[in-house]
């Protein structure tokens, strides 16, 4: 896939995740054709683990892996990356935006696990006429991928090692905030993210996981609308960031032409390429390090967080640390 094919399937795949769920199918496993949608604060309507299950997104495998329950998948999407060598042991069920339907009744899953809107809302109610149940769990921010952890435990039966993972990264993000305060004297840089240059600036803002990683970095997004937009070049002007961040995809050389050669992180030399995209744009338990790699940069320091408390044979941690 050519670069810039990649930014335009990173930003999609952005603007998926950040959307908001229009419709909750009520409860009803194996009622007729309705869904069941696990939300916070309610019980799941399984009254035992499930061993055969289809996730529609790269996070999601992502944290079943760490649980433990990576026997337990039978069908996954497309740009799953980890575990490494994953997509050559598990059918892919889901694209981008649709649905195999063939090898989604091949792989026969008690459930199908994806996000609310990632996938149009004709894609869902065609697994639903299938008869499959479909359950969604949220990922925006920390806090709903912790609850996102505590959930695929309990319909796993991997309860234990669950609340290692969420203990590991409240921790984790704690320690880190601790010393990101303490690095910054108590006060914020502003900072902005550029995701991609096709079609305009686009950057993450609010009730994103993104800007959780600024906040827990203190620092402060100059992006403050919702979601993954585009932002005018006169406002980041304007608002003068003293820190980029730039997505992995994006050409370091837009930082020596207007607008980025106007604000003070170009100036001071304070732009950082991510190392991984995987780690940023991929809502999940190792999104902890992104935060690490964060405060490391940007306080040209290194702190450092609690091993992960469960073995895996793929390591967690980047190899950048």
């Amino acid at each position: 896939m050519k670069g810039a094919t990649k930014i335009a399937v990173a930003v999609i795949i952005v603007i998926a995740i950040v959307a908001t769920s229009a419709y909750y199918y009520e409860h009803g496993i194996g009622k007729g054709n309705q869904a069941a949608i696990y939300l916070p604060g309610q019980k799941l309507p399984f009254t035992h683990p499930l061993t055969r299950i289809v996730s529609l997104l790269p996070s999601i495998t992502t944290n079943l892996y760490a649980l433990g329950a990576e026997k337990d998948i039978v069908g996954i999407s497309t740009y799953t990356t980890y575990p490494k060598n994953i997509s050559l042991k598990i059918p892919i069920v889901g694209q981008l935006d649709s649905v195999n339907y063939e090898e989604l009744l091949n792989v026969s899953p008690q459930a199908v696990i994806t996000i609310p809107s990632y996938y149009p809302q004709n894609v869902i109610n065609k697994i639903v006429d299938m008869g499959i149940p479909v359950i969604e769990v949220g990922q925006n921010n920390f806090t709903q991928i912790e609850q996102q952890i505590f959930e695929l435990g309990n319909i796993t039966g991997t309860e234990g090692n669950a609340s290692a993972i969420v203990n590991w990264m409240a921790n984790s993000l704690a320690y880190l905030h601790t010393d990101a305060n303490m690095l910054s004297n108590g006060t914020e840089k502003t900072v902005f993210y550029l995701l991609s240059t096709e079609g305009g600036y686009w950057t993450a803002g609010n009730e994103t996981f993104i800007n959780d990683f600024f906040r827990i970095a203190d620092l402060r997004n100059i992006a403050n609308e919702t979601g993954y937009y585009t932002i005018p070049s006169s406002l980041i002007v304007k608002e003068d960031p003293e820190v980029v961040i730039l997505d992995q995809y994006v050409n370091v050389d837009v930082m020596n032409s207007p607008p980025m050669n106007q604000v003070a992180a170009y100036k001071d030399m304070a732009y950082y390429t991510i190392f991984d995209d995987n780690y940023f744009n991929q809502p999940d338990f190792r999104s902890v390090y992104a935060v690490q790699w964060l405060i490391d940069e940007v306080y040209n320091t290194t702190v450092n967080i609690p091993a992960f408390p469960i073995p895996l044979s793929d390591n967690p941690a980047p190899s950048a640390f």
